[in-house]
């Protein structure tokens, strides 16, 4: 009998222990307690995501800040254009048109969807024409081992 009075007793604390005067007296946080808490968590998550949004915002702008300085051109006026490298860092696309400056060349950026520049060396209207430039390059030593044509009909860039 002792046995079935003190398993009630103990029944009865747990299931009361949902009862926010129990959960006071046991040191535990009341419902009230635990809903701001988690509206708390709630802000806090919202603030973190707003943030990240402002920085990858301000990563964007600094990017088309930088991108604008640099000397692409802006719109292809050419069917082809003689590639001689495609870089993802802006050190090397310089280097590749200051040594195509030095050869007398005229040499343009484009900047491809994927982050990487192309450097070309000259731009054409005929597959032919291009084609007459690449022999034309390959006499010189600057010439990679893989210069491409590009064509504008491909929309990489």
């Amino acid at each position: 009998m002792k046995s079935k009075i003190l398993l009630l007793t103990v029944l009865m604390i747990f299931s009361l222990s949902g009862c926010d005067w129990i959960r006071k007296q046991l040191g535990k946080p009341t419902s009230e307690e635990l809903a701001a808490m988690q509206a708390e968590m709630q802000r806090a998550k919202e603030q973190r995501i707003a943030d990240s949004l402002k920085q990858v915002a301000a990563m964007d702008s600094i990017r088309l800040a930088e991108q604008a300085q640099l000397p692409y051109i802006s719109e292809l006026t050419h069917k082809y254009y003689v590639i001689l490298g495609s870089f993802k860092k802006d050190f090397n696309a310089e280097n590749m048109v200051a040594n195509l400056k030095k050869a007398g060349y005229s040499p343009v950026r484009i900047a491809l969807k994927n982050g990487f520049d192309m450097v070309a060396a000259v731009g054409c209207d005929t597959y032919g024409e291009a084609s007459d430039e690449i022999l034309k390059i390959e006499d010189n030593d600057l010439c990679p081992y893989d210069v491409w044509v590009y064509s504008v009909e491909q929309n990489l860039h």
